[in-house]
C-alpha cells in the first residue's frame, strides 16, 4: 500500500521524500494514465501530457494534505486525469469553433504574404460586387456563395437555365470590368467562370 500520511507530512517540493512520492506516483500510474487519457483525447502527446498534469495535481494534493484515505488516491488521480482530458476536448472544440468564425483565412497560414494576397482579393472583390446591380449580386450569391447549378438557380429566379447561363456570364463580364476599374487584374484575382 502507498505510504501516505509519513510521506504527506514530511514531502515537501525539492526534497528526497518529495522526489520518492513522485517516483512512487509515477511507477503505480504513469503508464495507465496515459492509456487512459488516450482513448480519451486520441492524441498521443495530449495523452503523455495529461498523465504528467495528472500525477502533478495528484502530488499537489497530497502535499497539501488534501487527500486523507489511502484507499481513495486511484479515484483521485483518474478523476483528476478525466478532468482534464474533458478540460483539453473543450479547449479544442473552442478553437475549432473560433477558426471557423474567422473563415479559411482564420486557420494559420504556411505564408503570410498568402494570407494577405488572398484578403487582398477577397477585398477588391467584395467592392467590386458592391458596383454590381441587386439581381447581378444575387445571380452571383446563388451560384457561386451557395454552389447552386444554373438549373437550382433558375428555379428560384423564376427563369431558364439557359438565361441563368447568359446573366451569369454577364455577371462575370460586369465585375471582371469593376475590377480592372478598382485597379485590380481580374486574372490575378483568380479565373472567372
Amino acid at each position: 500500500m502507498f505510504p501516505m500520511s509519513r510521506e504527506r507530512d514530511s514531502a515537501s517540493a525539492g526534497t528526497p521524500e518529495a522526489d520518492a512520492l513522485a517516483a512512487d506516483l509515477a511507477e503505480r500510474f504513469r503508464e495507465r494514465l496515459r492509456l487512459f487519457a488516450a482513448r480519451r483525447v486520441f492524441d498521443p502527446a495530449a495523452a503523455e501530457d495529461v498523465a504528467q498534469e495528472a500525477l502533478r495535481r495528484t502530488l499537489e494534493a497530497l502535499r497539501g494534505g488534501r487527500i486523507a484515505d489511502p484507499e481513495r488516491l486511484p479515484g483521485f488521480v483518474f478523476e483528476t486525469a478525466r478532468n482534464i482530458c474533458m478540460h483539453h476536448g473543450r479547449g479544442r472544440g473552442r478553437e475549432a469553433r473560433a477558426l471557423s468564425r474567422l473563415g479559411p483565412e482564420g486557420a494559420p497560414s504556411e505564408d503570410p504574404l498568402q494570407a494577405l494576397i488572398s484578403r487582398e482579393r477577397r477585398d477588391a472583390v467584395g467592392r467590386a460586387l458592391e458596383t454590381l446591380g441587386p439581381d447581378d449580386r444575387r445571380l452571383l450569391k446563388l451560384m457561386y456563395g451557395e454552389g447552386l447549378d444554373a438549373a437550382e438557380a433558375g428555379r428560384l429566379l423564376e427563369v431558364s437555365p439557359e438565361a441563368v447561363r447568359v446573366r451569369k456570364h454577364r455577371a462575370l463580364r460586369r465585375l471582371a470590368e469593376a475590377l480592372q476599374t478598382d485597379g485590380n487584374d481580374p486574372l490575378a484575382v483568380g479565373t472567372i467562370r
